[in-house]
């Protein structure tokens, strides 16, 4: 009897490659695709990035501005560059501040030496409306000081209200610190100085560093700054600015 072998399963020639290669095939679209995603990633946070340090410079510059900014309009001789004339800026100036047209210095005194002498009164006494008085007024700035002024033209130009608020801020912070320190205190005073000559604008005369000679309660002498400059009009003392060594 004759026993029947079992057939053979023919494999195709080859088979082994083209399984290999349909592995490779997969592995490598795979691989493309985790390259792709790593890719886009990588662009996406580099773009990031990229607008990240954009915006920091940004601000960075803003701030570098503004700080220089800042600089220029504190430094003497800054020229705002502004579409209003001379004349509209005061116009505007005088209507914020309202009151009446001044046309003299009120309340001032008839020489340099009365007004000091006024002032170092005023200021043992602790008498701070009589201090207030004696200093000049908004609307003498407006009408009589600010026309005459370098401020009107270059290369000193500036507003009105710009220059207002410098002394007036200035004043402020004088006033209060000189009041605190010396109001009341029995001071006695010597006398005082400035520089020999004044600044001649128009019909007013600045004087600057201007300093005070007192005696203190134990008999000490000292000079002090103890206000700004003193501006005298047709006769008439007052003074500009209570800024000072405090």
């Amino acid at each position: 009897m004759i026993r029947e072998r079992p057939a053979l399963t023919r494999r195709r020639p080859f088979a082994f490659l083209t399984t290999a290669f349909s592995c490779f095939e997969t592995m490598t679209r795979n691989s493309i695709l985790f390259l792709s995603l790593m890719l886009v990633g990588c662009l996406s946070s580099r773009d990031d990035r990229a607008r990240q340090a954009m915006a920091d410079s940004t601000r960075a510059d803003s701030v570098i501005r503004a700080r220089q900014d800042s600089i220029n309009r504190a430094t003497p001789g800054y020229v705002i560059d502004s579409i209003l004339s001379v004349e509209e800026e005061l116009k505007r100036f005088r209507a914020a501040l309202g009151g009446q047209t001044a046309t003299h210095l009120d309340e001032g005194s008839a020489s340099r030496e009365a007004l000091v002498r006024r002032f170092m009164a005023s200021l043992s006494r602790n008498d701070t409306g009589e201090l207030r008085k004696i200093a000049l007024q908004p609307r003498e700035f407006a009408d009589l000081v600010y026309p005459e002024s370098p401020y009107t033209h270059a290369p000193y130009r500036q507003s009105p209200a710009l220059v207002w608020y410098q002394i007036e801020n200035g004043s402020s912070v004088g006033f209060t610190r000189l009041v605190r320190r010396l109001g009341g205190r029995p001071l006695k005073y010597v006398d005082n100085r400035c520089d020999p000559k004044p600044d001649r604008q128009g019909r007013n005369a600045i004087w600057t560093n201007c300093a005070v000679r007192i005696i203190g309660p134990e008999g000490e002498s000292t000079t002090h700054r103890l206000f700004g400059s003193i501006i005298e009009r047709d006769g008439v003392f007052k003074i500009v600015s209570y800024r000072n060594e405090f």
